[in-house]
Order: structure tokens, then sequence, then C-alpha cells
């Protein structure tokens, strides 16, 4: 029986990204469906999809929202419309390369046991460990990753309570290993993930730190606390970082305290498990 997959795309302000992207797609060689959001660009984004779409060969479902949905709740969103056995998340500042998607695929259905499936970024990876035989690994980046909807919608989908954009990737692998899911690495399949120069990160950087607290506070185990003690000293006493990011740090950390309750609450549900792939040394809180 032929698998089906969709492809989710959420774009914000990103017209400069949109041709490159699409004409990587049509390298693909098997059937699938693009499923496209535009979270309130404001620039020509919307217009730039919209003139491309006559030309491809596959079918596109494009929807535009008035407000920046951020990448989590985008993608659930985008998620409920389609209807594919397989959702490939990918980023609109990549292209693939021949092959990629039909890889991740092959790997899948290999397997039924894996619920996630990670190409290879470059030029630059993630730093993250993985076993070079089964491909195991800690967490699968959303920018571009192959995921099973059974496993998706049994763990809920992303979390799009707590994250806006950053960590819901790690959040949604943790809560698959949990359920006995796999997530691995195929580092046969690649994309060429861009660096855009000269992008102001300081959303980036909020978000980033405040949810690597909610890493902590939902999975973290109990000989762990000196993580946190770690993290916040790295983050306030180092000369590596400036004053200002350091008022930014302190804004996200008064912000991360009103998700306390609700993290304590589906800690019960989803952290402290001993398992040998949920590390917080994987992420940004060992940095």
């Amino acid at each position: 029986m032929r698998v089906s997959v969709d492809i989710l795309t959420v774009f914000h302000n990103s017209k400069t990204l949109v041709v490159p992207y699409l004409e990587s797609l049509k390298t693909i060689s098997l059937p699938f469906t693009l499923c496209l959001l535009d979270n309130a660009s404001q620039d020509d984004t919307a217009s730039v999809i919209t003139g491309k779409m006559a030309e491809m060969a596959f079918p596109v479902h494009f929807y535009r929202s008035l407000s920046n949905n951020g990448f989590a709740r985008g993608m659930n969103l985008l998620s409920q419309q389609s209807v594919a056995d397989y959702l490939f998340f990918l980023n609109p500042d990549t292209t693939l390369h021949p092959g990629c998607l039909e890889t991740l695929v092959a790997r899948a259905e290999a397997d039924p046991t894996i619920a996630i499936c990670e190409a290879r970024q470059a030029p630059i990876e993630h730093t993250k460990g993985f076993d070079r035989v089964s491909g195991e690994t800690s967490w699968c980046s959303g920018a571009a990753a192959l995921i099973r909807r059974k496993a998706f919608e049994e763990v809920g989908r992303f979390d799009e309570r707590l994250f806006f954009m950053y960590c819901e990737d790690v959040d949604l692998s943790w809560r698959l290993w949990t359920r006995g899911w796999r997530c691995v690495y195929s580092p046969g399949a690649v994309v060429t993930h861009f660096s855009l120069p000269g992008k102001v990160r300081t959303k980036e950087n909020y978000f980033n730190f405040r949810n690597s607290l909610f890493l902590y506070h939902r999975f973290r185990n109990d000989n762990e606390s000196g993580v946190l003690r770690s993290f916040l000293s790295k983050r306030f006493m180092s000369r590596r970082y400036s004053w200002r990011s350091k008022v930014l740090f302190a804004i996200a950390f008064a912000d991360h305290i009103r998700y306390i309750p609700y993290l304590t609450k589906t800690r019960q549900e989803w952290g402290g498990r001993d398992h040998p792939w949920i590390q917080l040394s994987e992420t940004s809180l060992s940095e």
C-alpha cells in the first residue's frame, strides 16, 4: 500500500525564501501534498506563494492567518487540515537535496516503532549525539523531520500552550520517547538550512532561554538540580553575554514562573523518567 505524505511549512516574512524552497520540492519523486501557512507576514510572502502555486505539479493548500501563531501552533493547525500518514515538518529557510524525503520515508516505513526521522542539515548541524548503528537520537529538529501522524497525535501534537518557537521539537521528541516511540537521525537525507545574515535574534534568544527552563521543569530527574544552577550562572555571571542580554534573560525568567503550575501538573504525565535519550545535557541548558 502506498503511504501518503503531507509537507507542512509555516512562513513569516519569508518572501526571499519562497522560490528556492518551492523549486527544491520539484525533485521529490513520491506523491505528496504541500500544506502552507502564512503567519501574518508583513512583506510579500503571501503574494509570492500564490504567484508560484500555478507552477506546482503537486497539490498545494495555502492558508493565511491574521495573527502570528508561532511555529508550534502553526504546525498544529496545518496538521489538523491534512490527512496523510506522515507529516514532513520543513522550515521555509531550507532547500531539499534530491532523495531527502524518499530516504526519510523508507527509513520510517522499515521500522514501525519510529515516530520521527530527522534529516541532516547542511552546512551546520545541531551538536547532539546519535547512535551510529540505530540512528537513535535524543531529539529531532523540527526544521526538517518526518513524523508518523499516529505518533504525533498520540502525544497531543506540539505543546502550543508553552512553546511559540524553540525547544518545542525537543519537548515533542521526549514525550514520544516516554510513550515508547523512537526518534532517529538519518544523515543520508539532507537539506540545506540557510543562516540569514544580519538577522536580529532578540526574540529567538528570549524564547530559547525561557523554553529551556520549561524543559528543565518538565523533564529533570531528582539528581539534576545542578543543571539549572549552572545554566543560570552561565547566563547571568559570564562575560560572554552583554548586559542587554542579561536583562532579556531576567525578563524571560520572570515570565516562565507563571507556567510552573502547568509544568508541575504535566510533569506527572511526561517527566521524571530515567530514559537514556531524555538528556538535559543535549539541550541549551548545558551550553
